[in-house]
């Protein structure tokens, strides 16, 4: 029988500029091997957990923290009470990692962006009592993206398939150690629309226009403040929404602004999935890639994405929705899209209502949690 363990566990904290480069590589190494797994932009996620470079990064004070672990297997033998043990590992290996950012509208409150870690539950528990120890933080949400409104939770379903671009990843076990580990606090699905070969045209009191995407940072924040309405996290501010912004903007933004008597009251925000793409340059991981990647993205692919999108709660229920919705199938018909996805949104929210009227149907299931630090904290 083999038996594998870790030991000498120690927890990294990315200071200098060369330890935030081997966090990023530590980091990725936890799901590269995995072929669904698409790894973000890397000189994007280097950028961003840069002090100083991200102003909405910066108030939220990012911590690039991983944990590291000798490996050893050993084999048991034929005769009792006999053990061989095999070689440990020269290096210490990755076994968790995530980028502690901080809840200015939850004060003593940290979220877990982009969690990492093996199939090893002592890990990562370990590692949640060391960041309780490193930080002033006692309560803890996640996973989370860099920010929570470009995606929340762990996948619960649909592992075998590769998930659409800014929607996470995680593999089938990560949910099990979360289960056992951390509180269930909401769920959300990720939904698909099929793109009729005649998008509606449905009539209703809007006039919409073609969207410049920059304005969601300025004069249409408000509105995008409306269509991110979570019970967990605070709408994004302008600094938020330009990091949500330059995020998305790995590839060719596009959509439709509502308006009635000039009065803006809704938007939708499109780009086509280019999951496929970034998983076959990994991530850009290198200038080579990066290179291939511009030349690779402004390619329109067969699937498409609903990032964003919402309508003032002052003019719902008037067919505003169903004609952003329908706009939204037309931009995806002509760039030759079949398949739209939209979301993750919340169970039981009227988006997931509104949408299944429409036809779209639930797929992907995420699961977000919350762990609390047991008073006195510690490991021992």
């Amino acid at each position: 029988m083999t038996h594998e363990t870790f030991f000498n566990h120690t927890l990294r904290a990315a200071i200098s500029a060369w330890d935030r480069r081997r966090f990023v590589r530590r980091w990725r190494a936890l799901g590269q091997q995995d072929r669904r797994w698409v790894p973000p932009y890397y000189p994007a996620l280097l950028q961003a957990i840069t002090p100083g470079r991200e102003p909405f990064l910066t108030t939220a004070n990012p911590q690039p923290i991983y944990l590291e672990a000798f490996y050893r297997r050993t084999t048991g033998q034929s005769q009792p009470g006999y053990q061989m043990p095999a070689i440990a590992h020269l290096e210490a290996e990755p076994v968790a990692a995530t980028v502690l950012l901080d809840a200015p509208s939850q004060p003593g409150t940290g979220h877990l962006a982009l969690l990492h870690a093996i199939n090893h539950e002592e890990s990562l528990e370990r590692l949640l009592y060391e960041l309780a120890d490193l930080s002033q933080h006692r309560e803890f949400i996640g996973p989370t993206a860099l920010s929570a409104h470009l995606g929340a939770g762990a996948l619960a379903s649909h592992w075998h398939e590769t998930p659409p671009l800014h929607t996470p990843y995680t593999p089938p076990y990560l949910v099990e150690l979360l289960d056992r580990l951390l509180e269930p606090r909401q769920s959300s699905q990720l939904y698909h629309l099929p793109i009729p070969p005649t998008p509606p045209a449905p009539a209703g009191v809007a006039q919409l226009r073609p969207l410049e995407p920059a304005r969601l940072a300025n004069d249409l924040l408000p509105l995008l403040a409306a269509a991110s309405q979570h019970p967990t996290f605070a709408p994004p501010d302008a600094d938020e929404a330009a990091f949500l912004l330059r995020w998305l903007g790995l590839g060719p933004l596009a959509g439709w602004l509502a308006q009635v008597q000039e009065q803006p009251v809704g938007f939708v925000l499109l780009q086509a999935d280019l999951a496929s793409p970034l998983r076959a340059v990994h991530g850009g991981q290198n200038p080579l890639w990066q290179l291939w990647w511009r030349g690779l993205r402004p390619r329109p692919g067969r699937h498409g994405r609903l990032l964003l999108g919402g309508v003032l709660p002052a003019w719902r229920r008037q067919g505003i929705g169903r004609q952003l919705l329908a706009a939204a199938q037309g931009t995806g018909r002509a760039l030759g899209w079949q398949t739209l996805s939209l979301g993750p949104v919340l169970d039981g929210s009227p988006a997931g209502a509104f949408l299944a009227r429409h036809g779209a149907v639930p797929r992907q299931r995420y699961q977000l949690y919350h762990w609390s630090a047991p008073t006195g904290g510690g490991w021992w």
